[in-house]
């Protein structure tokens, strides 16, 4: 192959002359001297933005980048990222820095989510703990750590975000589904299988709805009633899911360990005469078991239930010596519940995972 500048005929295959070193032109790449043109579909918006630039109204340096720098400059602020790490790895991830804390929020979606599922269980509370501690840890991972120096001050500024993470754990799930709640039984309901410590998902009752029909399952704060040297009083101080079983203007009476209810028709208020009572029926003790501390200590006669109240059965445990005629105050307070009162009204058996159902 000829050189093209000292004319010296170099082996086959050369791409560089022996004698000079000059480039041969069979070795030399091709180059097109036609750049690709743009596809007719895009040159009507180039003609425009051409246009709004000679007109002034299009500025010549791009306002996205300039807004991307001044927000990451914002961001990069700790207060700031604390503020928006109340989504676990928003805020590195608005200044490139996710692959951190990836790791991070992988276990807290993990725990949390295993945490919901296994909501009312012994080992689903413990999960959410889980999930809120490494919720601050991510967000004191953005930069507190970096301005923050000694132990103790670290130590401190942990618990204060745990905290506040906290306040908002409780606080989002009655926001995202409003009127949700939940609570545990200690009823033993055969006919529907139902048993001490089953957690149940309730729904706020609305005001002035339609009434609760009889063996419904509610929600109701449980109440310490005291009368003189005689006591009331329940195990748990939460919400607890309770059996309605007595409805408005009914008469209520334990006989033979279970329940028995007649119509009454005056509503004066519970302890007061009734006349022209209905006739009474006893309930299924399969479907409305009368709790132990009731078939311990039955009402001497029986309750009457004023108008828009319920007699919600429940597990209390009663402490009471003297006047039989106390207890049976003591026993209607405690059961016989207004309607205002009632928290919600359970549609879905949470736990245990075996018998997750939605009620009838």
């Amino acid at each position: 192959m000829r050189c093209a500048r000292c004319e010296f005929e170099n082996i086959p295959g050369q791409t560089r002359c022996i004698r000079c070193g000059s480039i041969l032109e069979g070795g030399a790449a091709v180059i097109e001297i036609y750049p690709p043109r743009m596809p007719a579909w895009k040159k009507p918006g180039r003609d425009a933005l051409r246009w709004l630039r000679g007109s002034r109204l299009r500025p010549e340096k791009p306002v996205m980048p300039c807004l991307r720098r001044g927000f990451r400059t914002a961001v990069s602020d700790s207060l700031a990222g604390l503020l928006l790490s109340i989504v676990p790895g928003l805020g590195h991830a608005l200044v490139g820095r996710f692959r951190e804390v990836r790791l991070w929020v992988l276990l807290w979606a993990i725990a949390l989510g295993l945490g919901l599922f296994l909501y009312g269980s012994p080992i689903g509370f413990p999960l959410i703990g889980l999930a809120l501690g490494l919720h601050a840890w991510i967000a004191v991972q953005y930069g507190l750590f970096q301005e923050i120096q000694g132990l103790p001050a670290r130590v401190g500024a942990l618990i204060v975000i745990v905290l506040l993470l906290a306040v908002l754990y409780w606080t989002v799930p009655g926001l995202v589904p409003p009127g949700l709640s939940g609570g545990y039984t200690a009823l033993t309901i055969p006919a529907r299988n139902i048993h001490p410590g089953d957690y149940f998902v309730t729904r706020r009752l609305p005001h002035g709805g339609e009434p609760l029909a009889r063996g419904a399952l509610v929600l109701f704060q449980p109440r310490t009633h005291r009368f003189a040297n005689r006591r009331l009083v329940v195990g748990q101080t939460h919400g607890m899911i309770g059996q309605v079983v007595g409805l408005p203007g009914e008469k209520i009476r334990i006989a033979y360990h279970t329940y028995a209810v007649s119509a009454a028709h005056d509503l004066s208020g519970p302890g007061a005469p009734k006349t022209g009572a209905g006739t009474e029926r006893l309930l299924d003790p399969n479907q409305f078991p009368v709790p132990r501390w009731l078939q311990i200590r039955p009402p001497s006669t029986g309750l009457y239930i004023p108008a828009d109240s319920y007699f919600v059965s429940s597990q209390y445990t009663i402490n009471a010596h003297g006047n039989v005629g106390a207890i049976d105050g003591m026993i209607a307070d405690a059961c016989i519940i207004p309607r205002t009162d009632l928290r919600g009204r359970a549609f879905l058996q949470w736990w245990p995972l075996s018998r997750r159902r939605l009620l009838e």
